[in-house]
């Protein structure tokens, strides 16, 4: 089978790409370029008043345990 797309490779290009279009910008105009795009981006528009939950302290250390398990022992 022949691989028709390789995401890396794009990947790749595409921040080349953006690390020549923001060159010489500072962090803040740097910000302001993304937000003025996101702002034209329909998905952008139907996510960004998501609100997400934070996670609460048990969440987390039973998380935290469960990754512990995974790790081999020396």
């Amino acid at each position: 089978m022949k691989k028709t797309f390789d995401a890396v490779a794009w990947m790749r290009k595409r921040r080349e790409e953006i690390d020549k279009e923001d060159q010489g910008l500072s962090w803040e105009e740097k910000h302001q370029r993304t937000r003025k795009l996101l702002e034209k981006d329909p998905l952008w528009q139907k996510l960004r008043n998501r609100l997400v939950k934070a996670e609460t302290k048990a969440a987390h250390k039973i998380r935290s345990d469960s990754r512990k398990s995974f790790v081999k022992s020396p």
